[in-house]
């Protein structure tokens, strides 16, 4: 005869096991939300900084875009420097 306790005894394990997972998921979700609040309030805080900075230094603000000298060229700079035979640009082109 099956009783009641025979029941329980199948029944706890996998509720234990979903009990333990939900708990789990609780806890992430919450975290990642916590998380992002956090990183959207940082990110608030900064730009306002950034912006009472600017108004108070100007353009000529340490971290600012302006270059004070231009960059200069990277590598070898033979972008659109060797002609192509047939062009009209190509000075041994047969006449």
């Amino acid at each position: 005869m099956i009783t009641v306790m025979d029941y329980l005894a199948v029944f706890v394990p996998s509720l234990g096991v979903g009990v333990v997972f939900y708990l789990v998921m609780r806890w992430l979700l919450r975290g990642d939300r916590t998380e992002r609040s956090a990183q959207a309030q940082a990110r608030d805080d900064a730009e306002r900084w950034y912006r009472s900075v600017r108004e108070r230094e100007g353009d000529k603000a340490p971290f600012g875009y302006q270059e004070d000298k231009p960059r200069q060229q990277r590598g070898l700079g033979l972008r659109n420097s060797i002609p192509i035979r047939e062009s009209p640009e190509d000075p041994n082109r047969p006449q």
